[in-house]
C-alpha cells in the first residue's frame, strides 16, 4: 500500500511554502517556495494551486496518497488591513418594543479597519409581529433594496437568533438563492450581545466574495487533480476548520498564518509550556503556550471588539533583517525597517552581493526623524546592501551549521569592521553585539510580559524558535534570559508544516452568568458533534470546557482528526523516561514513572528549591504527562499524582483538588487539574468550581469501565 501523505501550504505575505509529511511519522518529504500570487486574476489561489502542483511533482506524490491538503493564509488579514472588502447589506427583523431595540443595534456604523481603510455597510429593517411567519417577497425587496444601495454581500440579524436562528437562516437562504453571499449572526458567534455580533458578522461578509473564490479555486484545482482528500484551512485560534465551514465563516482565518506556526510548534517540538518566537525578515510574532494550548483572547478590529477568538499574538519590528539604527555614532535601537522594506541586499550572503574592498559605506538617512543606516555602495555597479541582525548573528556565532541564515563570516567580519570603525567601536564582534543587544530589548519586553500574565516560571519555560530567521535570536535569547531554547526543524517552513499538522477544531461559546452541570454536558455535545459533522474520527476528539468569568461565557473547544495514526513508533519506557527527563530538566536517574494508562505515561521527581539566600528550602514535586510516542501533553514545574478507577475517581478528584486549593478576595481558587483516561487527557484547568470539574469528568466515565485506570494531576503553586 503506498505510503499516505499530508500537504501543506502556507500562504505569506511574499512567499508560499508548501510541505509533504508522512502522514504517520510527520516527516518531512519535500517543500517547495513560489512567489504568493498577490496580483494574478485568480489571487493568492494561483500560488496556492502552483505550490501544490510543484509539491506532488517534486516528491512524486500520486493523488490517491493525499490524505488531507491544509492551508494558512494571511488573505483575510491583509484583505482586512487593506481594505480590499465589499460593501455589506444589514438585514435586521423585529417587531414590537424590541424591534427598535434591533433596529438600532444593528445600525452599525463604518468599521475602520486600518487607518483611512473603512468598511461601508448599508441597513434595512422589517417590522415583523413576533409570531408571524416572514413572507419570502419581503425579504426579497429587503434584499433588493440593500442591492441598490451597493451591498454586495448580506447579513442577517435578529434578536434571538443564538436560540431560535429560523428567520435568520431564511434570509440566508433567499440570499444566496438571488446570487448574494450571505451570512447570519448566529453562524459566527452564539453569544448574547446583538451590537457584537452584528459587527463581527458585517466583517465575516466584507470578506465572503473573496475567500470563496479562493476555496472554490483550490479545491477545483485539487479534484481536477483526482485528490479527493479533505480541504482544510488553518484558523486564528490554532486549529483547523473544513473548506465549506471557511466558506461560511472566513473571519475565523485572521491570524491563521501565526497561527500554524503555532501549531507546528505545539505537536512536533512537543511543548507544553512555553514562549514560541516566529522570526521573519521583518517582524517576529511571539505568542505563549500554557498546558500544551496556545493562548487566545478576544479579537478587536479598530477599536472595536468582536466576537472571535484569535491567538493571541505579539508583534514586534525586529527580526532577521532589521538594521540598526545610528544616530551621532551611536546604535539607537534596532528595526523596524529592514533590508527587506528598504531594498537592500544582507551583507551575509555574498552570493547576492559581493562585498568589494573598496565598496564605500555611508549611513544613509531614510527616516524623517534623523536616525541612519548603513549602507555599502559598490563604486563599480549600483548594489546596495546593509548590516542586519542577521550578520550580526553570524558574527557572534549564533547560527547552526548549516542553517536557513548561515552566511559568509569572512564578509559579515569585514562589514562589520567597517562599522565599528565608523562608529568608534573598535571591533567587529563589539559592534555586533551591540547591535543583538540592542535589537532584544523589544523582544524581551514581550516574552517578560506573557510571563508575568500567564504566571509562568522561567525556569520551567521554553523559547521555541520558527521561521526564517528564528536561529538569528532564539540562542541569543537563550543566553542572555536564562532559559531553555529549542529551535524546531525546518523552521523557515514551519507555518507550512503546522498547517500539515494540525488538528480540526471547533468552539461552541454561550453567554451564561452561572452556568448549571447539565450546561457544562449540553456545550460539550454540541462542540463534540460539531466536530464529527466536520469529519473528525470519533475517537480522535477531545473537548476541553472553559469558563470566561469576566465576559460571562461558557466556552468548549473540541479538537480532533480526520483518521486515527497507528503506525508512528511507540517509545521504550526507557526512551520514554530520557524525553521525560528532559522536560523536567533532571537526569535521567531521578526520574520515576509514577502512573500510566494504554495510552499515556506519567513521570514524576524531586527537586530541591533554595529561597531567600538559602536560609528557606521548598520541596517540589515536578511531572509531565507523554503519550506513548513521546509527544508532551501537559507538564507541571511542582504537583500532585494519584491513579484511581474509574468508579473511584469523583471522590479521589473532589479530595484532591480540595487539599491544594487556595482563598483569595474572590473566594475559593481551584488548582489546574487533569484527568488521563486510557486514550485521553481531559484538561479541567478552565473550570472554577468542583462542581464544574465534576459534571465534565461525569460525561467521561460514559466512556469508561468501572474498574478501569484513571489518574488524576494537579499544579500547585
Amino acid at each position: 500500500m503506498s505510503a499516505k501523505i499530508r500537504i501543506g501550504i502556507d500562504v505569506g505575505g511574499t512567499f508560499t511554502h508548501a510541505v509533504a509529511l508522512s502522514a504517520d511519522k510527520y516527516e518531512l518529504l519535500a517543500q517547495s517556495k513560489v512567489p504568493t500570487t498577490h496580483t494574478a486574476k485568480e489571487g493568492v489561489a494561483a500560488g496556492i494551486i502552483q505550490s501544490l502542483k510543484e509539491i506532488m511533482v517534486t516528491a512524486n506524490i500520486q493523488p490517491e496518497q493525499v490524505t488531507r491538503i491544509a492551508h494558512s493564509t494571511t488573505q483575510a488579514t491583509n484583505a482586512l488591513l487593506e481594505g480590499d472588502v465589499c460593501q455589506v447589506g444589514i438585514l435586521a427583523v423585529g417587531g414590537g418594543l424590541e424591534g427598535r431595540r434591533v433596529r438600532s443595534e444593528t445600525e452599525i456604523d463604518p468599521i475602520e479597519l486600518a487607518p483611512g481603510k473603512f468598511l461601508k455597510i448599508v441597513h434595512e429593517y422589517i417590522d415583523q409581529p413576533e409570531g408571524k411567519e416572514l413572507a419570502r417577497e419581503i425579504i426579497v425587496s429587503a434584499i433588493k433594496a440593500l442591492q441598490g444601495k451597493g451591498a454586495e454581500a448580506i447579513v442577517a440579524a435578529t434578536a434571538f437568533s443564538v436560540d431560535d436562528p429560523k428567520i435568520e437562516k431564511q434570509i440566508v437562504d433567499t440570499a444566496i438563492e438571488l446570487g448574494l453571499p450571505a451570512t447570519a449572526t448566529h453562524d459566527v458567534s452564539k453569544l448574547y450581545g446583538l451590537r457584537a455580533r452584528t459587527r463581527t458578522a458585517a466583517i465575516n461578509a466584507a470578506i465572503l466574495p473573496r475567500m470563496i473564490y479562493t476555496a472554490v479555486m483550490t479545491e477545483k484545482a485539487a479534484r481536477l487533480m483526482n485528490i479527493t482528500a479533505p480541504l482544510v484551512v488553518m484558523r486564528s485560534d490554532g486549529g483547523a476548520m473544513s473548506i465549506d465551514e471557511m466558506k461560511k465563516r472566513p473571519i475565523l482565518t485572521l491570524l491563521s498564518g501565526p497561527a500554524a506556526g503555532v501549531a507546528a510548534a505545539i505537536m512536533a517540538a512537543k511543548i507544553s509550556d512555553g514562549i514560541f518566537l516566529e522570526v521573519g525578515g521583518t517582524s517576529t510574532d511571539i505568542s505563549c503556550i500554557v498546558n500544551g494550548h496556545p493562548s487566545v483572547k478576544m479579537a478587536q478590529i479598530g477599536a472595536h471588539r468582536i466576537f472571535l477568538d484569535t491567538l493571541d499574538v505579539r508583534t514586534v519590528g525586529v527580526a532577521g533583517g532589521s538594521l540598526p539604527r545610528i544616530r551621532n555614532k551611536q546604535i539607537e535601537g534596532v528595526g523596524p525597517r529592514s533590508a527587506h522594506i528598504a531594498g537592500f541586499k544582507y551583507s551575509a550572503f555574498p552570493g547576492q552581493a559581493e562585498i568589494s574592498a573598496d565598496a564605500e559605506l555611508t549611513l544613509a538617512s531614510l527616516a524623517e526623524d534623523g536616525s541612519c543606516y548603513p549602507v555599502f555602495k559598490d563604486k563599480h555597479s549600483d548594489q546596495a546592501w546593509s548590516i542586519t541582525t542577521t550578520c550580526a548573528a553570524n558574527q557572534l556565532n549564533l547560527i547552526p551549521e548549516g542553517d536557513y541564515a548561515q552566511g559568509n563570516k569572512a564578509v559579515i567580519e569585514h562589514s562589520l569592521q567597517k562599522l565599528a570603525e565608523a562608529v568608534g567601536k573598535g571591533s567587529a564582534d563589539a559592534i555586533a553585539e551591540e547591535i543583538m543587544a540592542k535589537g532584544s530589548l523589544p523582544i524581551r519586553k514581550v516574552i517578560d510580559d506573557l510571563v508575568l500574565e500567564h504566571k509562568l516560571r522561567k525556569e520551567d519555560i521554553t523559547l521555541i524558535g520558527g521561521g526564517g530567521g528564528a536561529s538569528v535570536w532564539i540562542n541569543y535569547l537563550s543566553k542572555k534570559m536564562g532559559v531553555k531554547a529549542d529551535l524546531v526543524d525546518n523552521a523557515s517552513v514551519i507555518s507550512a508544516i503546522g498547517a500539515a499538522m494540525a488538528l480540526l477544531q471547533e468552539t461552541v461559546e454561550r453567554t451564561l452568568i452561572d452556568p448549571k452541570p447539565e450546561d457544562f454536558s449540553a456545550i460539550r455535545q454540541q462542540a463534540e458533534a460539531a466536530l464529527l459533522n466536520a469529519g473528525a474520527v470519533a475517537e480522535s476528539i477531545e473537548v476541553r470546557v472553559e469558563v470566561d468569568m469576566e465576559h460571562g461565557i461558557l466556552r468548549a473547544v473540541a479538537v480532533g482528526s480526520h483518521h486515527i495514526s497507528l503506525s508512528e513508533e511507540l517509545l521504550s519506557e526507557e526512551d520514554l523516561k530520557t524525553r521525560a527527563a528532559a522536560l523536567l530538566k533532571t537526569p535521567a536517574n531521578e526520574v520515576t514513572l509514577v502512573a500510566r494508562t494504554q495510552n499515556f505515561v506519567v513521570f514524576q521527581c524531586k527537586r530541591t528549591l533554595k529561597k531567600f539566600l538559602g536560609l528557606v528550602k521548598e520541596e517540589h514535586s515536578p511531572w509531565t504527562i507523554l503519550d506513548i510516542r513521546g509527544r508532551n501533553r501537559v507538564s507541571a514545574s511542582n504537583g500532585e499524582i494519584i491513579t484511581t478507577t474509574a468508579d473511584k475517581l469523583l471522590v479521589a478528584l473532589n479530595a484532591l483538588v480540595d487539599k491544594h486549593s487556595k482563598f483569595g478576595d474572590a473566594g475559593k481558587i481551584l488548582p489546574s487539574a487533569f484527568i488521563v483516561t486510557r486514550n485521553k487527557v481531559v484538561d479541567l484547568s478552565g473550570l472554577i468550581s468542583s462542581e464544574q470539574m465534576s459534571a465534565i469528568c461525569e460525561e467521561e466515565l460514559k466512556r469508561l469501565g468501572a474498574e478501569e485506570t484513571v489518574v488524576v494531576a494537579v499544579k500547585i503553586g
